[in-house]
């Protein structure tokens, strides 16, 4: 008996510190994604900057051109070749010098004098990073420019890294995300899409697009997105791979270089009552189900028999609780449907529940058929509330454990 109370509270204690969200915990867990990306990306952009930064230092001794400054441009774009397509040096009339890695070459000599980001670093003499521009190369791309002086202080031009937005939030941010319930994106202030888990929307401006039109809440959100540096919002708009309309949380912060601020956005789909209950049935029932494996495991050693670690394990499932005051239970059925655990009827134990039927629903074979595919499944049927006759909406969790050969479950009524 001692045994069961200690497995009984490690139940709990398992339970506890298991995957059953709150809208509290999932914000905190949005927050601490965004914060992570912030400063992984931070990271990156900073690294580039400075590294932009010292070779306009260099080149400041060598000049805008010539081989010593075509062997620092090449060293900045091999040693920044993870993020950036190529490195090169514009002249202070806007006309591309040095040009490396020696595959774009080809654009030395080309007049980018009236690209925005050119314009501005010579006007202002300031390191800058440029929002979206369609490049010489061919492609939408952005770059770190860093001006160069000369030792007496004229500006002879600058240092410019070009890189392309998506590939560089791709690497820091998919990897971060994955197997998570988020999605992240990227936007200017203008509301142009730079990076997104959906790569379809890159290059959209969220507020001109017409598959943001019906959804006033859209333009509403990033609008707010767009004035202030960080913040908490939500939105109605498609779920993800879907036409379905859901509604979605999110949370935002800045990435900042050189005066050019990206914001970086979080969302989540919110979760509604029966979802968070669809969460939590399937932790308990994973757990109850742990808790079956560490008795097989004893009888696996030979500490007790096969028979012994059923009755223990069906002991335990009996008075397993768990939910708001204790109210939810778990039962189980052979895979041929014979109940092996049923607390809240015990006269059924024993029996064949294969054709128990109720509004048209073999609902054991539903719960057993579910519960035998990999991972478990949820079953939607009708069953009486505890003290009643007439059945109600249910909605269950059932997981094979198959050593034992039960089907192991447990549910909530929706309403």
């Amino acid at each position: 008996m001692k045994k069961i109370i200690f497995l009984v509270v490690l139940f709990s204690l398992m339970l506890t510190a298991g995957p059953v969200p709150t809208y509290a915990e999932d914000s905190e867990k949005s927050l601490a994604i965004i914060l992570k990306l912030q400063n992984e990306l931070n990271a990156v952009f900073s690294k580039l900057n400075s590294d932009v930064s010292e070779a306009a230092r260099e080149i400041g001794k060598t000049g805008i051109s010539g081989e010593d400054t075509r062997r620092i441009i090449r060293n900045l774009a091999k040693s920044t070749g993870d993020y950036s397509v190529d490195c090169s040096t514009i002249s202070a009339k806007g006309i591309m010098t040095v040009v490396e890695p020696i595959k774009y070459k080809k654009y030395e000599g080309s007049d980018i004098s009236k690209q925005p980001q050119v314009l501005r670093l010579l006007r202002t003499g300031k390191p800058i990073m440029a929002d979206l521009f369609m490049s010489v190369e061919g492609f939408y791309a952005s770059t770190i420019d860093h001006p160069v002086f000369s030792a007496k202080g004229d500006l002879l031009g600058s240092v410019s890294l070009l890189f392309k937005p998506d590939k560089i939030f791709s690497l820091v941010i998919e990897p971060a995300i994955k197997d998570l319930p988020v999605h992240a994106w990227v936007m200017q202030k203008d509301s142009r899409i730079l990076y997104d888990t959906e790569p379809k929307e890159i290059g959209k401006i969220l507020l001109e697009d017409p598959l943001y039109r019906p959804f006033p809440g859209v333009a509403v959100f990033v609008k707010k997105v767009a004035a202030e540096r960080s913040g908490y919002g939500s939105y109605d708009f498609y779920d993800i791979g879907t036409r379905n309309v859901v509604s979605k949380d999110a949370v935002w912060t800045t990435i900042y270089v050189n005066g050019t601020e990206w914001r970086l956005v979080v969302t989540r789909k919110k979760f509604d009552v029966n979802e968070k209950q669809d969460v939590e049935i399937k932790a308990a029932t994973q757990t109850s189900v742990s808790m079956l494996q560490a008795i097989y495991d004893k009888s696996k050693r030979g500490e007790i028999t096969n028979e012994q670690a059923r009755k223990e394990g069906a002991d335990i499932l009996r008075i397993l609780r768990y939910g708001k005051e204790g109210q939810g239970y778990f039962w189980a059925d052979t895979v041929d449907g014979i109940n092996v655990v049923l607390p809240v009827n015990r006269e059924i134990e024993g029996t064949n529940r294969l054709n128990a039927n109720l509004k048209g629903v073999y609902y054991i074979r539903e719960i057993i058929t579910h519960g035998r595919q990999p991972g478990g499944g949820y079953t939607d049927y009708w069953f009486p509330k505890p003290g009643s006759t007439e059945p109600s909406k249910k909605r269950g969790y059932s997981l094979l454990f198959e050593p034992f050969g039960w089907v192991v479950g447990t549910g909530y009524y929706p309403d």
